[in-house]
């Protein structure tokens, strides 16, 4: 599987035509892996940062999006299955989520500041790429200084800082460290802070920011062993999540990894890596928003804490390895006005996964073929939980959890065959087959309580889980092609995705659950219980590119996905609608002017058990440009939503603010108004 970097120019982002001038700009890469006998190279300035969320970064691939739930809690979606289902690693790290509503969602522990590149593997992941890969694997890497050229140490880094007239928000960073070509030592930190967004029409309340990060690392290498170290310190305050029940008060903790390369005098390479994380997070639905009545008020402390470990090594195109995650969470929620308040939403849950897997890469009469095979072991538990509520019915509910049998363990297997046949020098065919499975989350299967403790759904209903839920199965198909010439390409992909024992809340049958839920939220809150369905999703994406002339340069990406029940006539629940980016780029050798449309259409296929409503379609206009004035320096600036388009993203939740004077309670989150912005990004 080779390393392809494809042609979707993002919305924040232009084209450089990087044949003649990537030279002479310092560009990291946004990416896409993939089968192909040629690299189609892309360059796209990460410099250019207007929003302080990595996440939105994946809305310019082929394929993905993004669920937001507020500035910094976007989960990645990856043709239409999202969340756990999404095999997002930081700096090659699984990072767990200490928020049970992914307020932490991975992609927010590394800010768009820092972020050196994002690459998604197009396709069917290859089971290298980790664990519980059903909906594929993203990777995004922080920016790092480079080793030096001699014995002599020297000083190198980054620095950058951009402000944001919408919300009022700003952001720095910097990266500084000495080097030589053995040893790199460095110290990295962001400091980000925005007020509430604006849109056509009013505020989104509350969707303020504030995010401070530091970490410090050491790396090694002298020709055939590799080393590296690294400690990071995430501090997120007061942030605000205005489609979830209550807002970031603090998410904070410590992560730390390492890693060890050695290349054998036989060709072969061992690698190994371990994890450490520690993080804890505090919600509230009264510090942000206006508070309720003194019995509805609540605020939760979770934590979790996680170890990983993995051993590979690599020989003629074998692959061998065996990973280990391990992770346990908790959650209480209180009342701050009854110290005698409180509720175990999640004690003691564990949820470890122990995974070796196999990989051979080969040719076969000009069929470049690779084909993996991994096992998991995943075993859960949780422990009793408890609460002061004494009604019946919750004691009911209780009494029913602490006597089932927690401990549940699942086996999993992936098979995978990707496959690519060079047609013409200019014209490749993609194939791929997979069987892949995924575990209940600790959410869907440990959830006592109805509670929207839902891993970030943000529908607005309530949920229970169910301890015996079975393992979804995913059978997956490829197909696609790769047309690259020196002046234009175009990489189409279609895929189908038979998914059995789909994971997803269906009407409750619970009487005592349905009996807490109107006691606790009232008759019009839906009660829904996590259940095995059979589900299908298929679609289509592809980018293009096209170098009208030297100078100007047309790209752009399209993603369409539909997602629907099986075994009933429903459809699957925030699946993103049919959505075009195109972008036109003036490029030259110092300076550079984007201007993109963002077209998505309206989204009638909506989940009636989840009562999803409807969105109609849109189009956005975004202006961008940089100017370079010496090797090291680049100047940006840019208009986001440049007409001040209303509109809502279906991929937004709904609005739970019940004082917000422009937005109804229960209505989508409408999208982001105009944006003026500017940034500078200094290296040395």
């Amino acid at each position: 599987m080779h390393y392809v970097k494809l042609l979707p120019l993002p919305l924040l982002m232009f084209g450089i035509n990087s044949t003649v001038h990537a030279e002479h700009i310092h560009l990291p890469t946004i990416s896409v892996e993939g089968v192909s006998t040629e690299e189609v190279p892309y360059a796209l300035p990460n410099t250019i940062i207007s929003v302080p969320d990595a996440g939105e970064l994946l809305k310019r691939l082929p394929g993905a999006n993004i669920n937001r739930n507020g500035p910094l809690t976007s989960l990645a979606q990856y043709r239409g299955l999202f969340g756990d289902r999404v095999n997002v690693l930081i700096d090659g790290v699984k990072i767990h989520k200490a928020g049970p509503n992914s307020m932490d969602a991975p992609l927010s522990y590394l800010p768009a500041a820092r972020l050196g590149s994002v690459s998604l593997y197009r396709g069917i992941a290859p089971v290298r790429s980790g664990i519980e890969t059903m909906g594929g694997t993203i990777l995004a890497t922080s920016r790092k200084a480079d080793f030096g050229q001699s014995d002599s140490f020297e000083f190198k880094g980054n620095a950058n800082a951009g402000y944001a007239e919408n919300g009022d928000s700003y952001y720095s960073s910097l990266l500084a460290g000495v080097a030589n070509n053995r040893h790199n030592f460095h110290v990295t930190g962001s400091v980000e802070r925005g007020d509430d967004l604006a849109f056509d029409g009013g505020e989104i309340l509350p969707s303020e920011h504030k995010r401070d990060t530091f970490g410090t690392g050491y790396a090694f290498q002298n020709g055939t062993q590799a080393l590296s170290l690294h400690a990071e310190h995430h501090d997120t305050g007061e942030t605000g999540t205005p489609a979830l029940p209550m807002d970031i008060i603090y998410a904070r903790g410590e992560h730390y990894n390492g890693s060890f390369n050695n290349a054998f005098a036989n060709g072969g390479t061992l690698t190994a890596k371990l994890s450490y994380q520690d993080s804890e997070h505090w919600m509230s639905n009264y510090v942000l928003r206006t508070p309720p009545s003194m019995m509805m008020r609540r605020h939760a402390i979770t934590d979790v804490e996680s170890h990983g470990f993995g051993l590979a090594y690599d020989i003629s195109g074998w692959i061998v390895g065996v990973d280990l995650d391990e992770a346990e969470h908790n959650a209480t929620i209180y009342n701050p006005g009854n110290a005698l308040f409180f509720i175990d939403n999640y004690n003691d849950v564990e949820r470890n996964r122990y995974s070796i897997f196999g990989e051979k890469e080969f040719t076969l009469n000009n069929w470049k073929v690779e084909t993996g095979l991994r096992y998991t072991r995943v075993e859960m538990d949780a422990d009793e939980v408890n609460t002061s509520m004494g009604m019946p019915a919750v004691t009911m509910l209780k009494n029913a959890f602490n006597n089932a049998e927690r401990e549940q363990n699942e086996n999993l297997i992936d098979i995978v065959f990707n496959t690519s046949y060079e047609l013409s020098s200019e014209l490749d065919l993609i194939v791929g087959l997979a069987r892949k499975e995924r575990a209940p989350s600790y959410q869907e299967r440990y959830l006592w309580l109805p509670l929207e403790s839902t891993a970030g759904l943000a529908d607005g209903n309530n949920y229970i889980g169910k301890i015996d839920l079975d393992t979804e199965v995913a059978y997956q198909v490829e197909l696609g092609f790769d047309w690259h010439t020196p002046r234009a390409t175009f990489s189409p992909h279609i895929f189908y995705h038979h998914i059995n024992d789909y994971i997803q809340g269906t009407p409750n049958t619970n009487a005592a659950a349905t009996m807490v839920s109107t006691m606790m939220a009232g008759s019009g809150k839906l009660v829904l219980e996590y259940d095995n369905v059979d589900a299908k999703l298929y679609g289509l994406d592809a980018n293009w590119s096209f170098a009208i002339t030297p100078i100007w340069q047309l790209d752009g990406v399209v993603s369409y996905v539909r997602g629907k029940r099986r075994d009933t006539s429903d459809d699957l629940y925030r699946i993103a609608p049919l959505t075009a980016r195109t972008m036109l780029s003036y490029v030259q050798t110092d300076w550079t002017v984007g201007f993109e449309a963002e077209t998505v259409s309206s989204q009638n296929n909506v989940s009636e058990e989840n009562r999803e409503k409807k969105t109609g379609g849109y189009a956005v206009f975004n202006l961008s440009g940089n100017y370079q004035p010496t090797q090291n320096m680049v100047l940006t600036a840019g208009i986001n939503n440049l007409l001040d388009r209303g509109y809502e993203n279906h991929l937004g939740g709904y609005n739970r603010i019940s004082d917000n004077p422009d937005i109804a309670k229960g209505d989508r989150i409408p999208g982001v108004g105009r944006s003026a912005y500017v940034g500078v990004n200094v290296s040395w």
